[in-house]
Protein backbone atom coordinates (compact mmCIF):
# COMPACT_ATOMS: atom_id res chain seq x y z
CA UNK A 1 0.00 0.00 0.00
CA UNK A 2 2.86 2.34 0.86
CA UNK A 3 4.49 1.61 -2.49
CA UNK A 4 1.27 2.44 -4.36
CA UNK A 5 0.90 5.69 -2.42
CA UNK A 6 4.48 6.70 -3.22
CA UNK A 7 3.93 5.93 -6.90
CA UNK A 8 0.72 8.01 -6.91
CA UNK A 9 2.47 10.95 -5.29
CA UNK A 10 5.32 10.71 -7.80
CA UNK A 11 2.87 10.69 -10.70
CA UNK A 12 1.05 13.75 -9.29
CA UNK A 13 4.34 15.62 -8.91
CA UNK A 14 5.32 14.75 -12.47
CA UNK A 15 1.95 15.91 -13.81
CA UNK A 16 2.22 19.20 -11.91
CA UNK A 17 5.70 19.80 -13.27
CA UNK A 18 4.50 19.20 -16.83
CA UNK A 19 1.49 21.49 -16.37
CA UNK A 20 3.54 24.27 -14.84
CA UNK A 21 7.14 24.25 -16.16
CA UNK A 22 9.61 26.49 -14.30
CA UNK A 23 6.88 27.64 -11.94
CA UNK A 24 4.84 29.36 -14.62
CA UNK A 25 1.09 29.71 -14.94
CA UNK A 26 -1.11 31.45 -17.49
CA UNK A 27 -4.12 33.66 -17.97
CA UNK A 28 -6.38 33.06 -20.95
CA UNK A 29 -9.23 34.92 -22.57
CA UNK A 30 -10.18 37.19 -25.44
CA UNK A 31 -9.96 40.85 -26.43
CA UNK A 32 -12.91 42.35 -28.32
CA UNK A 33 -14.87 45.55 -28.96
CA UNK A 34 -18.50 46.34 -29.78
CA UNK A 35 -18.06 48.51 -32.88
CA UNK A 36 -18.58 46.86 -36.24
CA UNK A 37 -15.21 48.05 -37.49
CA UNK A 38 -12.49 45.88 -38.98
CA UNK A 39 -9.11 45.79 -37.32
CA UNK A 40 -6.58 48.01 -39.10
CA UNK A 41 -3.81 46.38 -41.08
CA UNK A 42 -0.82 45.40 -38.91
CA UNK A 43 -2.77 46.01 -35.69
CA UNK A 44 -1.03 45.28 -32.41
CA UNK A 45 -2.91 43.89 -29.41
CA UNK A 46 -1.26 44.24 -26.00
CA UNK A 47 -2.45 42.41 -22.87
CA UNK A 48 -0.83 43.35 -19.55
CA UNK A 49 -1.03 41.76 -16.10
CA UNK A 50 -0.63 44.40 -13.37
CA UNK A 51 -0.32 44.60 -9.61
CA UNK A 52 -3.03 47.14 -8.75
CA UNK A 53 -2.85 46.85 -4.95
CA UNK A 54 -1.74 50.40 -4.17
CA UNK A 55 -3.97 53.40 -4.86
CA UNK A 56 -1.16 55.97 -4.39
CA UNK A 57 1.45 54.30 -6.60
CA UNK A 58 1.61 53.30 -10.27
CA UNK A 59 0.43 49.86 -11.33
CA UNK A 60 3.35 47.42 -11.50
CA UNK A 61 3.71 45.25 -14.61
CA UNK A 62 3.92 41.51 -13.86
CA UNK A 63 3.73 40.18 -17.43
CA UNK A 64 2.84 41.43 -20.89
CA UNK A 65 2.03 39.91 -24.26
CA UNK A 66 1.92 41.47 -27.71
CA UNK A 67 -0.24 39.84 -30.38
CA UNK A 68 -0.31 40.49 -34.13
CA UNK A 69 -3.81 39.18 -34.92
CA UNK A 70 -4.49 37.30 -38.13
CA UNK A 71 -8.28 37.47 -37.73
CA UNK A 72 -10.93 39.85 -36.44
CA UNK A 73 -12.20 40.13 -32.86
CA UNK A 74 -12.56 38.37 -30.52
CA UNK A 75 -8.80 37.89 -30.34
CA UNK A 76 -7.69 35.02 -28.06
CA UNK A 77 -4.69 35.42 -25.77
CA UNK A 78 -2.62 33.22 -23.46
CA UNK A 79 -0.49 35.27 -21.08
CA UNK A 80 2.16 33.32 -19.12
CA UNK A 81 3.46 34.66 -15.81
CA UNK A 82 5.68 33.50 -12.96
CA UNK A 83 3.76 32.00 -10.04
CA UNK A 84 6.37 33.41 -7.65
CA UNK A 85 5.40 36.96 -8.71
CA UNK A 86 1.86 36.54 -7.34
CA UNK A 87 1.01 37.24 -3.70
CA UNK A 88 -2.52 36.04 -2.75
CA UNK A 89 -2.82 39.02 -0.40
CA UNK A 90 -2.45 41.57 -3.22
CA UNK A 91 -4.79 42.62 -6.04
CA UNK A 92 -4.12 42.02 -9.74
CA UNK A 93 -5.76 43.21 -12.94
CA UNK A 94 -5.61 42.82 -16.70
CA UNK A 95 -5.55 45.67 -19.20
CA UNK A 96 -5.69 45.42 -22.97
CA UNK A 97 -5.24 47.79 -25.89
CA UNK A 98 -5.31 47.68 -29.67
CA UNK A 99 -3.00 50.00 -31.63
CA UNK A 100 -2.51 50.65 -35.33
CA UNK A 101 0.75 50.21 -37.26
CA UNK A 102 2.03 53.62 -36.08
CA UNK A 103 1.55 52.72 -32.42
CA UNK A 104 -1.52 54.94 -31.95
CA UNK A 105 -3.93 53.31 -29.47
CA UNK A 106 -7.40 52.92 -30.99
CA UNK A 107 -9.12 50.83 -28.31
CA UNK A 108 -8.26 50.25 -24.65
CA UNK A 109 -9.83 48.91 -21.48
CA UNK A 110 -11.29 51.60 -19.25
CA UNK A 111 -10.31 49.80 -16.04
CA UNK A 112 -8.11 46.87 -15.03
CA UNK A 113 -10.16 43.63 -14.96
CA UNK A 114 -9.63 41.75 -11.66
CA UNK A 115 -7.85 38.39 -11.93
CA UNK A 116 -6.14 35.73 -9.80
CA UNK A 117 -6.69 36.90 -6.20
CA UNK A 118 -9.82 37.36 -4.11
CA UNK A 119 -11.68 34.69 -6.01
CA UNK A 120 -11.18 36.45 -9.38
CA UNK A 121 -10.90 34.14 -12.43
CA UNK A 122 -7.87 33.18 -14.51
CA UNK A 123 -9.91 33.26 -17.75
CA UNK A 124 -11.46 36.57 -18.80
CA UNK A 125 -13.01 38.28 -21.82
CA UNK A 126 -11.70 41.86 -22.05
CA UNK A 127 -13.85 44.53 -23.68
CA UNK A 128 -11.85 47.47 -25.07
CA UNK A 129 -13.45 50.85 -25.85
CA UNK A 130 -12.77 53.32 -28.63
CA UNK A 131 -10.23 56.02 -27.76
CA UNK A 132 -10.78 59.60 -28.95
CA UNK A 133 -12.96 60.85 -31.78
CA UNK A 134 -15.95 61.06 -29.45
CA UNK A 135 -15.33 57.66 -27.93
CA UNK A 136 -15.00 57.02 -24.23
CA UNK A 137 -11.63 57.81 -22.71
CA UNK A 138 -9.37 54.90 -21.96
CA UNK A 139 -8.05 54.24 -18.49
CA UNK A 140 -4.62 55.49 -17.42
CA UNK A 141 -1.53 54.16 -19.17
CA UNK A 142 1.74 53.73 -17.31
CA UNK A 143 5.12 54.37 -18.95
CA UNK A 144 8.69 54.47 -17.69
CA UNK A 145 11.40 56.74 -19.12
CA UNK A 146 15.14 56.91 -18.70
CA UNK A 147 16.98 60.18 -19.35
CA UNK A 148 20.66 60.90 -18.93
CA UNK A 149 21.20 60.52 -15.18
CA UNK A 150 17.48 60.50 -14.38
CA UNK A 151 14.57 58.06 -14.54
CA UNK A 152 10.87 58.46 -13.82
CA UNK A 153 7.42 56.99 -14.41
CA UNK A 154 4.36 58.72 -15.78
CA UNK A 155 0.70 57.71 -15.75
CA UNK A 156 -1.17 59.29 -18.67
CA UNK A 157 -4.81 59.95 -19.43
CA UNK A 158 -6.31 62.31 -21.98
CA UNK A 159 -6.73 64.94 -19.25
CA UNK A 160 -3.55 64.75 -17.14
CA UNK A 161 -0.08 63.32 -16.58
CA UNK A 162 0.80 61.98 -13.13
CA UNK A 163 4.59 62.01 -12.72
CA UNK A 164 6.16 59.63 -10.21
CA UNK A 165 9.45 61.31 -9.32
CA UNK A 166 11.96 60.37 -6.61
CA UNK A 167 10.21 61.11 -3.32
CA UNK A 168 7.15 62.90 -4.76
CA UNK A 169 4.32 62.95 -7.30
CA UNK A 170 3.37 65.81 -9.62
CA UNK A 171 0.11 66.13 -11.55
CA UNK A 172 0.15 68.15 -14.79
CA UNK A 173 -2.96 69.07 -16.82
CA UNK A 174 -3.08 68.51 -20.57
CA UNK A 175 -2.45 71.64 -22.64
CA UNK A 176 -2.72 72.34 -26.35
CA UNK A 177 0.44 71.97 -28.43
CA UNK A 178 1.44 72.16 -32.07
CA UNK A 179 2.65 68.56 -31.96
CA UNK A 180 2.58 65.56 -29.66
CA UNK A 181 1.02 65.33 -26.20
CA UNK A 182 1.94 68.13 -23.79
CA UNK A 183 1.14 68.44 -20.09
CA UNK A 184 2.12 71.50 -18.07
CA UNK A 185 1.23 73.56 -14.99
CA UNK A 186 3.46 76.48 -16.01
CA UNK A 187 6.36 75.40 -13.81
CA UNK A 188 6.76 71.78 -14.90
CA UNK A 189 6.23 70.37 -18.39
CA UNK A 190 6.09 66.81 -19.75
CA UNK A 191 6.08 66.71 -23.57
CA UNK A 192 5.86 63.56 -25.68
CA UNK A 193 6.42 63.82 -29.43
CA UNK A 194 6.53 60.30 -30.81
CA UNK A 195 9.72 58.63 -29.57
CA UNK A 196 11.04 61.98 -28.28
CA UNK A 197 10.16 62.90 -24.68
CA UNK A 198 11.31 65.86 -22.63
CA UNK A 199 10.76 66.90 -19.02
CA UNK A 200 11.20 70.35 -17.47
CA UNK A 201 10.88 70.49 -13.69
CA UNK A 202 12.47 72.35 -10.77
CA UNK A 203 14.71 74.35 -13.08
CA UNK A 204 16.18 71.15 -14.58
CA UNK A 205 15.74 70.07 -18.19
CA UNK A 206 15.82 66.48 -19.39
CA UNK A 207 15.80 65.84 -23.13
CA UNK A 208 16.09 62.67 -25.17
CA UNK A 209 14.28 60.54 -22.59
CA UNK A 210 13.64 57.03 -23.88
CA UNK A 211 10.70 54.80 -23.09
CA UNK A 212 11.60 51.57 -21.31
CA UNK A 213 10.12 48.24 -22.31
CA UNK A 214 9.14 47.56 -18.69
CA UNK A 215 8.35 50.04 -15.91
CA UNK A 216 11.35 50.89 -13.80
CA UNK A 217 11.54 49.29 -10.32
Amino acid sequence: MTGLRSLALALLAFAAACASPSGTAQLTGTVSYRERIALPEAALVRVTLLDVSLLDAPERVIAEQEIHPTAQVPIPFTLPFERAAIDPGRRYGLRASIADATGRVLWATAVAHPVLSGGAPAAVDLLVRRVGEGGEAAGPRLFAYACEGFAFRVELTQERALLFLPGRKVTLPHVQSASGAKYSDGDATFWSRGAEVSLRIGGAEYDGCRRQERPLP
